[in-house]
């Protein structure tokens, strides 16, 4: 499971003066998540497997703690099983879907499509593939090094009332607060958007690490033939 926990410093004040880019959102709610998860996986029975929780440097920056870690790994890639990427999760309330980036890329998407039915929920590719979101972020690092990498966002439409609050609150986020000092903790976020989908990877990242199982790219995959180089390590 990996996040960055950087965001973007100190940049020009805004219009109340604050110069402070905290980065509530991106990426400290996914912090939160993986401390989560840690906490689980910590409370529970321990896994056949190893899980490893990793926070990354400088993602804004370019990547650059994810790319070094992908060049000096702790745990040999070759049998590294997958990873989640968490980066930004959902402060709005529970949604009916979960959106898939870069889907069609690897078996993790059946496993995601599994997990979300069992919640209720669907999985669908993202709503805009051509933003080119898998190739920005920290799991890409470790993609095109071969290791079968997730990256999940929100989709569908909010489950609980009040709908159309919730989904102004996500419309001025990205007009208004992304990349910005105005990406600040509120008490008006909703935690239960993020439960679904920390659920969802805890349960798909418990089922892997308790078998034998090793998730691969689809045929076509620009990530496969790196992967295939190293199938020996895997069997």
């Amino acid at each position: 499971y990996t996040g960055h926990w950087d965001h973007i410093g100190m940049g020009e004040p805004d219009a109340s003066g604050d110069r402070i880019f905290n980065g509530a959102v991106d990426n400290a709610s996914g912090q939160a998540g993986l401390l989560e998860l840690a906490r689980q996986f910590g409370a529970g029975p321990r896994p056949e497997r190893s899980i490893v929780m990793i926070s990354f440097t400088a993602e804004e920056s370019g990547l650059l703690g994810s790319e070094f870690y992908a060049a000096n790994p702790v745990y040999p890639l070759e049998t590294t099983v997958a990873g989640f990427n968490i980066d930004s999760m959902n402060v709005a309330g529970r949604m009916s879907k979960v959106g898939v980036v870069g889907a069609g890329q690897s078996d993790l998407d059946a496993l995601v499509i599994a997990g979300a039915a069992a919640q209720g929920r669907q999985a669908e590719p993202e709503a805009n593939p051509a933003g080119g979101a898998y190739y920005r972020s920290d799991h890409f690092p470790l993609a095109k090094r071969g290791v079968p990498m997730a990256y999940l966002k929100p989709a569908g439409d909010f489950l609980d009332e009040p709908i159309a609050e919730r989904a102004a609150m996500v419309a001025e986020y990205g007009r208004s607060r992304y990349h910005q000092a105005a990406d600040e903790w509120s008490p008006d976020w909703d935690y239960t958007g993020m439960i679904q989908d920390l659920s969802l990877i805890y349960g798909i990242g418990r089922d892997l690490a308790n078998s034998r199982d090793w998730p691969g790219w689809r045929t076509g995959s620009e990530f496969g033939p790196v992967r295939a180089r190293s199938a020996a390590a895997r069997h």
